[in-house]
């Protein structure tokens, strides 16, 4: 089955997918000037009462109920994991990676506002934390009413006990809790993916690449990959892998990572964009083995449904071609008006509004 070719829209939320895109209220939009940025911390920085208030937030996000007619879901939480489910093949081992998980990032922060948070997206420093001897030794895998809970195969302590996730793993839309397994040793460091690769010194090397799909496609194994590994996630696979909440603070490491990078040449970097929007079907996932057809047999050992495939992007939409623009169109089904890759390279544009400290 060639996803690349499905691009029917589900009848009944056709007429908010692939609209011209619009900004949102809030003063994010096009000519809209970001005069107060939020600010995105570390974690381990931030007080026990800012980490309370994120959590509560989360847990306030998993219980309110959804507002889309999308496969699988019950609440808003659900409908953050169906719209990267949706879009995994077209995110994942390609030019757009970067802005979407940007944007995706964003699209999280607004649901959090909308439950009274009114933060930034913290970032795990998985830098500072690859000098541990386990990964679930950092600050962020604790019990408690501060923390993300520790290693259980359904999670046992922490705000989101109880917690149950519709969608995944791979196509498969089924009920499971959100649980961890730390392998031993700390993948933040070095891992099987990566034999013999000393995981900092390697971050160090993409910060020196100058083009930015030599720069994201180095990004995407590291420190994507090794933070993903790290996190030790029971249904982590890429296209389910928000079912943990871990994963925005392991998103807003790699989107810090990238925007450091476009601080260095602003002037060149901030709005560089390119690479496939596609996935080659000779490759599929970079990190898996196999080509697309073999991963969809081998790994994913499951397809989408009929439902879902009437949503699943090409992934070419606003491109022209099989390259990544600036006009490239970001969705998310009608949860908030359609935005594009332009919309979001610069972090302070207007349509975003944040910066890293």
């Amino acid at each position: 089955m060639k996803f690349s070719t499905l691009v029917i829209l589900a009848a009944g939320i056709a007429e908010t997918v692939y609209a011209n895109p619009v900004p949102e209220e809030k003063g994010k939009g096009k000519g809209k000037k970001c005069k107060n940025p939020v600010k995105r911390r570390a974690w381990h920085t931030l007080t026990n009462a800012a980490k309370k208030a994120y959590l509560d937030a989360e847990v306030c996000v998993m219980n309110t109920p959804s507002t889309l007619p999308l496969p699988g879901v019950r609440n808003k939480y659900d409908e953050l994991v169906s719209i990267h489910q949706l879009h995994a093949l077209t995110i994942h081992s390609t030019g757009v990676f970067l802005p979407w998980h940007r944007w995706y990032m964003d699209l999280h922060e607004r649901l959090l506002q909308a439950c009274g948070y009114n933060g930034g997206i913290p970032y795990w420093d998985e830098l500072r934390d690859s000098n541990l001897t386990n990964s679930n030794q950092s600050s962020i895998f604790t019990g408690g009413p501060y923390g993300f809970g520790t290693d259980a195969p359904c999670l046992t302590d922490g705000p989101f006990v109880g917690q149950v996730s519709a969608i995944g793993p791979y196509w498969n839309i089924t009920d499971g809790c959100i649980g961890r397994s730390h392998n031993i040793g700390n993948p933040l460091k070095g891992n099987f993916f990566f034999p013999g690769v000393d995981v900092p010194t390697e971050l160090a090397r993409c910060n020196t690449l100058t083009t930015y799909v030599d720069f994201a496609t180095c990004l995407y194994f590291v420190p994507h990959v090794s933070g993903h590994i790290a996190m030790g996630s029971i249904r982590g696979d890429a296209h389910a892998s928000p079912s943990d909440p871990v994963f925005w603070l392991h998103h807003s490491y790699v989107d810090k990572v990238w925007w450091d990078w476009q601080q260095v040449d602003p002037a060149t970097r901030t709005y560089a964009i390119g690479g496939n929007n596609k996935q080659d079907p000779s490759i599929g996932f970079l990190e898996l083995p196999g080509n697309m057809t073999e991963e969809a047999i081998n790994i994913f050992q499951s397809e989408p449904n009929a439902a879902q495939l009437a949503l699943i992007p090409v992934g070419d939409e606003g491109d022209g071609g099989n390259t990544v623009t600036l006009n490239h169109i970001l969705t998310s089904f009608g949860q908030i008006p359609d935005a594009t890759v332009g919309d979001v390279m610069d972090s302070k544009g207007g349509y975003l509004c944040f910066e890293y400290e």
